[in-house]
């Protein structure tokens, strides 16, 4: 049986092509084969390629394998459902049982209880809880900054309603209030990992709340900034290690032309939000900003 390329391999089916246990423990041993599950396997070097939610998708499936209607829950139902997610801990498979016991935790698997509620859908042949379910039982879990990260992509793609209705699910069980607070904050409005860790961030120094995703247009000129308010922009900035000079080229070009217009432009990195260097930032732009004439842009409905 040719394997090559095949991430995801049970040994029924190897058993079907005639590849048995023994040689399964051969290829493991000579690093052609990879066990990504109890009795599934990969080939090796399609698995080294695999991105870390990839293998993570791999393992929920070789779990799942294994189980008699498992529900894939919490992290690993994020995958699934491609929420962002601040830097993850995707070492286990997670899945849920709708009881008040039956909890365990093994080196490859979290079955947490819960209360369903009848949130499930089917993602990837799957059965997992719903966005929204899933977005609220890692925002009771996870500290109020990474919850806000992924209940604001959950909000990209379901509506506030549904969120609603799955928090007054968990009424009364751990994390709920702090769940709550998470969601009230969110806003689906936010692109990405670093627009929504730059909204907490700007709530944590004592800044009023900034628009998000305004759309400007003076002339030809049309921009759509991540943050706004009172002659002020500030925006994220996650440039990647290469960033091409085109596209810094366009970059310094978009910000020279707001600043032609009046605007006053903070840029936030990551380095920024990890110290109150980025404060200092957005206080000294709103200060330049202070009884200056309004920018010469309109918004665009």
């Amino acid at each position: 049986m040719d394997i090559t390329g095949r991430t995801f391999l049970t040994r029924a089916q190897l058993a079907a092509a005639g590849v048995g246990d023994q040689e399964i423990r051969t290829a493991r041993r000579r690093g052609g084969l990879v066990c990504v599950g109890r009795g599934v396997y990969s080939d090796a070097a399609a698995y080294a390629d695999t991105s870390e939610r990839g293998r993570h998708l791999l393992a929920v499936r070789g779990v799942v394998a294994a189980r008699t209607n498992p529900v894939v829950s919490h992290v690993s139902a994020a995958v699934l459902h491609d929420l962002r997610m601040w830097n993850p801990d995707l070492s286990r498979v997670h899945l849920s049982v709708d009881a008040a016991r039956g909890g365990r935790r093994t080196a490859r698997v979290h079955t947490h209880t819960n209360r369903l509620n009848g949130c499930l859908t089917r993602v990837r042949g799957l059965t997992a809880t719903t966005v929204a379910k899933t977005a609220v039982d890692l925002a009771r879990q996870l500290p109020f900054e990474a919850g806000v990260c992924v209940v604001d992509s959950a909000l990209a793609v379901t509506s506030r309603a549904d969120v609603d209705a799955a928090l007054d699910g968990c009424a009364g069980m751990t994390g709920c209030s702090s769940a709550r607070r998470t969601v009230a904050f969110a806003d689906g409005s936010s692109e990405s990992i670093g627009e929504s860790r730059t909204r907490v961030y700007l709530q944590r120094f004592g800044f009023p709340a900034f628009e998000l995703q305004v759309t400007l247009r003076h002339g030809s000129f049309v921009c759509r900034p991540d943050f706004l308010l009172d002659g002020v922009i500030v925006e994220f900035d996650g440039r990647v290690k290469y960033t091409s000079e085109q596209v810094l080229f366009e970059e310094k070009k978009r910000h020279d032309e707001l600043m032609s217009l009046g605007w006053v432009v903070a840029r936030l990195t990551w380095a920024d939000l990890a110290s109150d260097a980025g404060a200092v930032k957005v206080r000294r732009a709103m200060a330049m900003a202070k009884g200056r004439p309004p920018p010469l842009t309109h918004r665009v409905p």
